[in-house]
C-alpha cells in the first residue's frame, strides 16, 4: 500500500534509491538456471506457440469492404447486444462487415448472435481468445481490420473517424483515445490520445481501438494458448510498421468504451499459474521477431526491461520463490540476448543494473516502487 501511494505521488524512484541497498542485503540472488526453468514449468507449461505463418494467409485476390470488424465472443450474453448495437449503429461512408466468432460459448451467446441480421457469425469449438481472433483473420477480406472485445463498445462516429484518417494519410495503423467504463456502463476514466502523425512504436500495445492494414497479418497470427496475446502488437506489428516505413497516426477522440470486467484476464490472472505466460510470450515473440526481420533497437530493449516489471506485477502472488525463478530466467535472457546493450533511460538503468548483476533484492525493490 505504501509503495502504491509513493508511485502515485511520483516518489517511487526516490524511495527505490533508499530501499534498494536494504533489499539487496535481505534476499538471495539468482537460482541455478536449470532449476529455475524446471520450477516454472512445474507451475505452468510453456505453450511455445509461434505467431509466424511461413506460408502466408492471404492470396491478394480478396475484394472485400473497406473494413472488417472482428469480435471474439465467449459466454458474452451479458454484453454482446450492447457491443453489436454500438457497431451496427455506426454512421459512416465507409463499408464494413462484422465478423463475430462464437468461441464455443456455453451460455446464450450463440443464440443471441443467430438472431442478428447484418453480421457474419462463425460458430466454433472453444479455441481461446487467440484462436477466435485468428478465425476472424482467416475470413477477413477488407483493406483494414478493427478488433473489438465482446464486452466493449464502439463510440458513435468511431469507424468514420478512424477510417477517414487512415484513407487521408494512407496509414498502416490509426489509433484513437478510449474511455474506461464500469460493468454497468458508468464512465470511470477517459484516456487521451495525441492527434496526427506518430511514431508507430509510441502507440498502445493492445489490439483494440485501432484500424490496422490487413496485409500486416498475412504472415502473422495471435499465438495460441497464451494469455497476453496482445503482446504481438508491441513486439511485432508496430515494429513492422516502423521498419517498413509505413505511416501511423492518432486521433484525439474516443473510439471505444473499454469495460472493466472483473472476470477478465487482467483482474482474474493474479495468483494463477498461467500468469507465467507473461514471461513465456515475451521470450517466444523475441524469437518470432527474427522471422519477420526485426532487429533489436534501443526502444525494444527498453520495452524488454520494462516487461520485467510487468511480469513481476502479474505473477507476484505466486510467491517469492517463483518470483526469484522468474528473475533468474529473465536475467539469463538479458545476458545472453542483449549483450552490449545499455539503456539511456535513467530509471530503467537501475532495473538493468539489478538484472545484469543478478541482484534479486534490488529487482524486488524496483518492481515494488515503479
Amino acid at each position: 500500500m505504501i509503495a502504491k501511494v509513493l508511485r502515485r505521488l511520483g516518489l517511487g524512484h526516490a524511495a527505490y534509491r533508499l530501499a534498494a541497498p536494504v533489499y539487496s542485503g535481505l534476499w538471495p540472488d539468482c537460482m541455478e538456471i536449470q532449476a529455475a526453468r524446471e520450477l516454472l514449468l512445474s507451475v505452468s507449461r510453456n505453450p511455445a506457440s509461434s505467431c509466424y505463418l511461413p506460408k502466408g494467409r492471404y492470396s491478394g485476390e480478396e475484394k472485400g469492404k473497406d473494413l472488417d470488424i472482428i469480435i471474439p465472443a465467449y459466454n458474452a450474453e451479458n454484453y454482446i447486444d450492447k457491443c453489436l448495437n454500438s457497431v451496427l449503429s455506426q454512421k459512416t461512408k465507409y463499408s464494413f462487415r462484422v465478423l463475430v466468432i462464437d468461441d464455443g460459448s456455453t451460455d446464450a451467446t450463440g443464440k443471441i448472435l443467430d438472431g442478428y441480421s447484418g453480421i457474419s457469425v462463425i460458430h466454433q469449438e472453444n479455441r481461446g481468445f487467440s484462436g477466435a481472433r485468428n478465425a476472424g483473420l482467416d475470413r477477413a477480406e477488407a483493406d483494414y481490420l478493427l478488433f473489438l472485445d465482446s464486452d466493449d463498445e464502439l463510440c458513435p462516429g468511431a469507424v468514420e473517424a478512424l477510417m477517414s484518417r487512415a484513407k487521408e494519410l494512407d496509414c498502416a495503423v490509426v489509433e484513437g483515445a478510449y474511455t474506461e467504463v464500469s460493468p454497468d456502463g458508468g464512465v470511470l476514466r477517459r484516456h487521451g490520445h495525441p492527434e496526427g502523425l506518430m511514431k508507430a512504436t509510441d502507440l498502445e500495445g493492445f489490439a483494440c481501438g485501432k484500424v490496422i492494414k490487413r496485409s500486416l497479418f498475412n504472415n502473422l497470427s495471435f499465438p495460441l494458448d497464451y494469455w497476453y496475446e496482445d503482446s504481438i502488437v508491441r513486439q511485432v506489428i508496430l515494429p513492422m510498421i516502423r521498419v517498413q516505413n509505413l505511416i501511423a497516426a492518432g486521433i484525439s477522440e474516443s473510439v471505444f468504451l473499454y469495460r472493466r470486467n472483473p472476470k477478465g484476464i487482467t483482474r482474474s490472472s493474479r495468483g494463477h499459474g498461467k500468469s507465467l505466460d507473461s514471461l513465456y510470450i515475451t521470450m517466444q515473440l523475441f524469437e518470432d521477431r527474427k522471422k519477420f526481420g526485426l532487429n533489436i533497437t534501443a526502444d525494444y530493449y527498453d520495452y524488454i526491461l520494462s516487461m520485467a516489471v510487468q511480469t513481476y506485477s502479474r505473477t507476484k502472488k505466486l510467491g517469492d520463490e517463483i518470483s526469484r525463478a522468474i528473475f533468474t530466467v529473465y536475467a539469463d535472457f538479458i545476458e545472453k540476448e542483449f549483450s552490449g546493450w545499455a539503456t539511456e533511460d535513467r530509471k530503467l538503468a537501475c532495473l538493468e543494473k539489478a538484472l545484469r548483476e543478478r541482484d534479486f533484492g534490488r529487482y524486488l525493490a524496483y518492481c515494488a516502487l515503479h
